[in-house]
């Protein structure tokens, strides 16, 4: 964390041109939703923000948070073809 706190992300953010998938767990306590939502509002063009219901950083149990990760992720990518 106090090495986290050495960059500021949102100062450069505008230069980021590739598309981005922010994905996130509700429960996630070292990169909560309410921050990965500020970085999504700040980023420029084509973006997606999800956050799965439960889940906290590590996404455990993995078994039970798979299958939603995996159609976010699979929407994501056939979304890039368009």
């Amino acid at each position: 964390m106090q090495d986290r706190m050495k960059y500021d992300l949102l100062t450069d953010i505008k230069k980021l041109v590739m598309p981005v998938l922010l994905v996130v767990g509700s429960k996630d306590e070292g990169n909560p939703p309410d921050d990965q939502k500020i970085l999504f509002d700040a980023l420029p063009g084509k973006k997606e923000l999800h956050i799965i219901e439960g889940a906290d950083h590590n996404f455990r149990p993995h078994e039970k948070y798979l299958p939603e990760l995996k159609a976010i992720m699979d929407n994501w990518i056939k979304s890039l073809d368009r």
